[in-house]
Formats: structure tokens, C-alpha cells, sequence
């Protein structure tokens, strides 16, 4: 068996290492109700006298739930701003978060499905989407899973803040790999029982090699990596949703999309996908990143 291969990240520039790091890991360590109060104080900023992305939140959210009314569709916007401040002290509390306090705020309903991949040695792909906090679900795994487990991220172009969100992510032992690198990856540890998440509503760089679904009452493009990877590898491809069910506590809930990935036919697994985030988007409206600009991509008449 040859040796289980791990990501490194190149190490972040010293004035970051040793100035703006120490400030995020000082944040983390203040207990929930204090970084609470200091989403509350963002939320007047980013959601009141800044707007951050305003425009661009209310547009997706208007083309998306046509069927509400202009108060329903307020009501998910000033909602998102909030989650959206939350997810932010959240991703710093996780520079400092304990396994035990995680365990309890991230609960993981359905392991059973990952302890029964473990006990066959068999791989699986699980894809999720930006509702809730995906960047718990991604510190937390390596506490819940047995197998080795492999999380994709999009390299962040500032250095320091890269290799910061890097550290966060690997804290509990997950093996975190750039897009660009994980099927390297993935074909070099095949003979390690893994399981290996990938976002699932990432707007593609381009539309070439995509798949067109109606998303969310939008002619939307899906990048297919998950769905080609699953059958390379004829691994088992699994949905993991997460429900928000209270300030800073979520339920993650996984289902299984397929154990036969070779027998699908093209596109047939993004289109599981599709729907699949889309149903998680519609039980929780306000919980889904709106402020990503995903439909930026229009399919050709």
C-alpha cells in the first residue's frame, strides 16, 4: 500500500503570519454570545450602510422565488445578511473551536452511511452546497469519519488568507486539496479508504464542458467534476445537506445519489445534484450564499 498522500500549502508572508494572523486566532478564542454581538454589529454595516452586494442578493433572490411576494422576498434577504455575518464569526471561531463544542453545534445525524462505506473499504464522493456553514461541515468530518477524508477548496488569491483558511480547515485532521490538484490526488491515495467533498454549486469558470440545468426557475451551469470523477473511480456518490436549527448550530443530513455511477448516463448525476441543492435551498431560503454571483454564465439560445 503505498503512502497516503497530504496537501501542503505554502506558507503564509511573515508580516501576516505575525501580525494579522495572531489578530483572527485572538477573535476566535472570545466564547459565542460575545462574537454574537459582533455579527450583530456587522449585519448594521454589510446589510445597512454598506449593502454589500445588495443589488446582486435581492436580484438572485427575486429571479429565483418569482412565486413570493416582494415581503416574503425582503424577509429572505434581511435574513441572509444575518446568517451571512454569523457564517463569518463562525469560520473564525473554527481557528480555535474544540472538537467537543464543534461535535455539539455540527451534529452529523446520518454516520452510520459513512461507517457502512469504512467497513466495505469502499470510496465515496459527497457534495454539498453553500447553505448553512460548509466550513463546519469540513472541520468537523475528520471527528466523524473513520476513513480519511478530502475536502476541495478554491485557492484564495491572497496568500496569507489562503494558507489561514488552510490551517482552519486542517485542524481536525481533514486533508484539504485545491480543485486544481485533486484528481492527482485522489488517483495517488486509492488505495486508502476515503471520502472526498466537493462543493456542488460553484459557478464554472466558463461554460465550456458544463451541464445546463433549470436551477432555481434559471437556466443554470453545473461544472461536472463530481459526476466524471464518480465515474473514473466508480465510487459512490452521496448528497450531504445542512439545516441551520439554531444561532451557530446546524444538522448535517446525507443521502445517497448513487452506488452505481457507470450506469448513469451524462449528466444524469449533476442533475441529481442540481435538485438536490435546490430542495436544501428551498426548505432554508435565507441559508443559501446569495451574494455569489451564480448565474453570471448565460446559455446560448
Amino acid at each position: 500500500m503505498s503512502e497516503y498522500q497530504r496537501h501542503r500549502v505554502k506558507p503564509a508572508p511573515w508580516a501576516f503570519r505575525w501580525g494579522i494572523y495572531p489578530f483572527f486566532k485572538g477573535l476566535s478564542l472570545l466564547p459565542f454570545w460575545v462574537l454574537h454581538r459582533i455579527s450583530d454589529v456587522l449585519f448594521l454595516l454589510v446589510y445597512g450602510a454598506f449593502g454589500y452586494r445588495k443589488r446582486v442578493v435581492q436580484e438572485n433572490i427575486a429571479l429565483s422565488f418569482p412565486e413570493k411576494s416582494e415581503q416574503e422576498r425582503r424577509a429572505i434577504v434581511r435574513e441572509f445578511y444575518r446568517h451571512f455575518c454569523d457564517v463569518i464569526v463562525e469560520t473564525i471561531k473554527g481557528l480555535s473551536i474544540s472538537a467537543d463544542e464543534l461535535s455539539k453545534r455540527m451534529v452529523n445525524v446520518d454516520q452510520h452511511i459513512y461507517d457502512q462505506f469504512e467497513k466495505d473499504q469502499s470510496n465515496a464522493i459527497v457534495v454539498m452546497s453553500h447553505c448553512g456553514n460548509w466550513e463546519w461541515i469540513c472541520l468537523m468530518s475528520q471527528l466523524s469519519c473513520q476513513q480519511k477524508v478530502q475536502c476541495v477548496y478554491k485557492t484564495l488569491s491572497n496568500p496569507g488568507f489562503n494558507w489561514m483558511m488552510f490551517q482552519q480547515r486542517t485542524r481536525f485532521g481533514v486533508n484539504a486539496v485545491p480543485m486544481e490538484q485533486i484528481l492527482r490526488v485522489m488517483s495517488n491515495n486509492l488505495s486508502t479508504t476515503t471520502v472526498t467533498a466537493f462543493i456542488g454549486d460553484q459557478s464554472p469558470s466558463s461554460t465550456k464542458g458544463v451541464h445546463w440545468n433549470t436551477f432555481l426557475n434559471q437556466d443554470t451551469a453545473f461544472m461536472m467534476g463530481s459526476e466524471k470523477i464518480g465515474q473514473k473511480f466508480n465510487m459512490s456518490l452521496i448528497y450531504l445537506s445542512c439545516e441551520k436549527v439554531g444561532r451557530s448550530r446546524y444538522i448535517a443530513r446525507t443521502r445517497l445519489l448513487t452506488d452505481k455511477p457507470k450506469d448513469c448516463q451524462p449528466g444524469q448525476i449533476t442533475e441529481m445534484i442540481a435538485e438536490a441543492i435546490e430542495a436544501e435551498i428551498r426548505n432554508q431560503p435565507s441559508y443559501w450564499l446569495w451574494s455569489h454571483r451564480r448565474w453570471k454564465h448565460k446559455k446560448d439560445s
